[in-house]
């Protein structure tokens, strides 16, 4: 005689639910999209901190170079010198800090102290000029005048800079180059005399 015997365990439980196992291509996207975000936030609050640091310094750095150069003139402001080197100094190690450690170059600083860079930076519309003014002042010697007064100024200053210091060397070189932009100078102004006095 065979005894009954019910459904087996298997039987009786209900199958268990397996959750499908999620895309792995779809996570791993979304992986990437999070971590190109994060790259891309990161990288844009880098070049934000650069771009301030440098703009803090070429402030910093032409507020002190312009009371400086007024100084060896004769007038400027004596007791500010102190507190715009200090301001300089701190606008110095934020751009190194913001470069990862990195200075200023040289290029760097000429570029920032360059005044016709400077002065296209605070007036960017002198820039924006019609074909035919730039033809009649290339033709008129305006470029060429501009151009031999910015040499003399420079040449000015470097013969001031070799004084202090005594150099000498470097104080003939600056001389030599100071006459010749005024030559430069004499022969655009002469150029443009007799193109606005024609002999008849």
């Amino acid at each position: 005689m065979k005894c009954a015997t019910g459904p087996s365990r298997l039987q009786r439980e209900p199958p268990i639910a397996v959750a499908p196992a999620p895309a792995m291509g779809n996570h791993a996207a979304c992986g990437g999209r999070a971590m190109v975000l994060r790259v891309v936030s990161e990288q844009s609050e880098a070049d934000i901190k650069k771009q301030r640091a440098h703009d803090q310094l070429s402030r910093d750095l032409r507020r002190f170079a312009a009371n400086f150069l007024r100084l060896t003139s004769g007038s400027g402001k004596a007791l500010e010198l102190l507190p715009q080197l200090e301001k300089l100094s701190a606008s110095i190690k934020a751009y190194a800090d913001a470069y990862d450690g990195a200075l200023p170059s040289q290029k760097t600083v000429h570029q920032i102290l360059d005044s016709r860079a400077a002065l296209i930076e605070y007036r960017p519309w002198i820039k924006d000029v019609d074909e035919a003014s730039r033809r009649r002042w290339e033709a008129d010697g305006t470029y060429a005048r501009n151009d031999a007064v910015a040499g003399i100024i420079k040449a000015g200053l470097r013969m001031v800079a070799s004084e202090l210091v005594d150099q000498l060397t470097q104080h003939s070189a600056a001389e030599d180059l100071f006459y010749e932009q005024i030559r430069r100078l004499e022969d655009v102004r002469e150029k443009s005399r007799r193109q606005n006095n024609p002999k008849k």
